[in-house]
């Protein structure tokens, strides 16, 4: 299906729920022109956590002291 951006931008919650219920893509053009593709997402609606939940673990690391402010209480403008 395609669409003009105009026409998308007047109805887009509703496209979004078509796309979810038809499981169909759309595309969003401008003058003619694919500016845009909408489609839903590759697993279908049912996605599984497991496959995401902790799927980060390990790749954040932190540099320093994380809890003390980055300044002293004395340097504060505020409390001058």
């Amino acid at each position: 299906m395609k669409m003009p951006v105009s026409e998308f931008k007047s109805k887009c919650t509703m496209v979004f729920r078509e796309i979810q219920a038809e499981y169909k893509t759309v595309e969003i053009t401008n003058h003619g022109r694919v500016i845009a593709v909408i489609s839903p997402p590759q697993s279908g609606p049912n996605l599984d956590p497991k496959k995401f939940m902790g799927s980060l673990k390990g790749t954040a690391t932190y540099v320093g002291d994380i809890v003390s402010p980055a300044i002293g209480a004395d340097e504060w403008e505020a409390s001058r």
